[in-house]
């Protein structure tokens, strides 16, 4: 072979292997499997691919892309076996906080579990007399902490409370729409008499309380909470949460209450609080826990903080998903909307059951 001959021959295999190391530089490189039933949640989320195993990406990216298109559509996250599969904004960013409306709620029911889990707070069947002695009303004394968690306290719904005097005496001073524990009727008032008696207990507002024994362990230190004339958190609405954190609070509720092998809420509580206790219908396809709205969805228990014109927090425990969105849409059915419908259609059927042999 000619000095030519060989130096073109050397050149060519040298080109190819350079090519070829090249393209397995840029090959995706395999993720881990993180204990997702016990992340660090005080950590950022670690990223994931959004065609790794148990996703179908086309159907997964058409739901994204429908989301994205949807009017008022904000932003929404991601988070499958741990990993931040996605992250999308059309209004705001990751430094943004969204008002989330009753998501509010689920979170003040994690609260009362604390609470009670701490001691602070005897159990759930506690009356509301037991905290108020001066209440005459006998029918409202009975009134338990678990008839407001349930919203079958029989309070009458005005969310004008927050501009009240005194919010408490406004509230109670309606009467009853009927027996506490006969019925369920959605009541943002009801839940601010929650945050009463939470105060009552812990002598800590909601968001006081929250600042030493939740958000801190997650993380979370950017946020608002807003508060009526006697200091005392709205229990209704009134939180506004970072996106990654929502994310955080439900993935909280994915690993049964635990951060890192640390016990931030009782498993025993998030079971509870998440089962459908008062269910909507006879095929129990919708319900109600302690502020959690439950369902079944395309045969699938799913378990959501929802609030009003789209805030969702849904969690999927068979899929191992844990998805966040904000809107700001007319719903079409109480909190459920076209969002809302995106989510369960495209993008959570787009996530295969997870093997938890």
């Amino acid at each position: 072979m000619s000095h030519y001959k060989a130096s073109k021959y050397l050149f060519g295999l040298f080109l190819f292997f350079f090519i070829f190391l090249s393209c397995e530089d840029k090959a995706d490189p395999v993720e881990s499997v993180l204990d997702w039933r016990n992340l660090d949640l005080s950590q950022d989320f670690k990223t994931g691919s959004r065609n790794g195993e148990g996703i179908d990406p086309e159907k997964f990216e058409e739901g994204i892309t429908i989301a994205k298109s949807l009017t008022g559509f904000h932003t929404i996250g991601v988070i499958y076996k741990g990993r931040l599969v996605t992250e999308e904004y059309t209004i705001g960013d990751i430094s943004t906080q969204y008002y989330v409306w009753s998501v509010t709620k689920s979170v003040l029911s994690a609260l009362v579990g604390i609470a009670i889990d701490k001691g602070l707070m005897a159990d759930e069947f506690q009356s509301f007399s037991s905290y108020y002695s001066s209440v005459t009303d006998s029918l409202k004394g009975k009134i338990t902490v678990a008839e407001l968690l349930t919203m079958s306290s029989g309070i009458p719904d005005d969310v004008t409370y927050m501009s009240a005097g005194y919010p408490l005496q406004f509230i109670m001073d309606k009467e009853l729409l009927y027996p506490s524990g006969t019925y369920w009727n959605y009541t943002s008032a009801g839940t601010h008499v929650l945050s009463y008696v939470l105060t009552a207990s812990t002598q800590e507002s909601a968001k006081s309380f929250a600042d030493t024994h939740l958000f801190p362990k997650l993380g979370i230190t950017d946020y608002t909470w807003d508060q009526d004339a006697y200091g005392i958190s709205n229990g209704g609405f009134g939180l506004s949460l970072r996106m990654r954190d929502m994310l955080k609070f439900g993935q909280l509720f994915l690993q049964k209450g635990k951060s890192a092998g640390q016990e931030i809420i009782s498993s025993s509580w998030i079971n509870k609080s998440t089962s459908m206790l008062i269910p909507f219908d006879a095929s129990q396809s919708w319900g109600y826990g302690y502020l959690w709205w439950t369902a079944k969805v395309n045969g699938v228990n799913i378990y959501n903080a929802l609030g009003y014109a789209g805030q969702f927090i849904i969690i999927v425990p068979s899929k191992a998903l844990v998805i966040a969105a904000t809107s700001n849409s007319v719903p079409v059915d109480g909190y459920v909307n076209e969002l809302y419908d995106t989510i369960m259609d495209k993008i959570v059927s787009s996530f295969s059951l997870i093997n938890d042999k």
